[in-house]
């Protein structure tokens, strides 16, 4: 599995991610990443359902990016909120 897929997966895997956001992706062959950037600093774009607090739904999703991607800087935008 590619580093970004690894992300992706790690991301979509907590239960305050309704899904990423295309506002940054990573190109793999045949197939776009949406929502996750992997360079110098990892960029994440998600879309949370409401509920929780969202400054601790970031640190748990860096920290989540963090364990799959390593010790890079991680930038979480939250790019909307879920309507319900």
């Amino acid at each position: 599995m590619d580093p970004a897929e690894r992300v992706e997966a790690a991301l979509l895997a907590h239960p305050s991610v309704a899904r990423l956001h295309g506002g940054v992706a990573s190109y793999l062959p045949g197939r776009r990443v949406d929502g996750v950037r992997l360079a110098e600093r990892t960029s994440v774009s998600v879309v949370l359902r409401p509920g929780r607090p969202i400054p601790e739904v970031v640190a748990e999703l860096r920290a989540a990016v963090r364990e799959v991607a390593g010790d890079a800087p991680v930038d979480v935008t939250v790019a909307d909120l879920e309507q319900t």
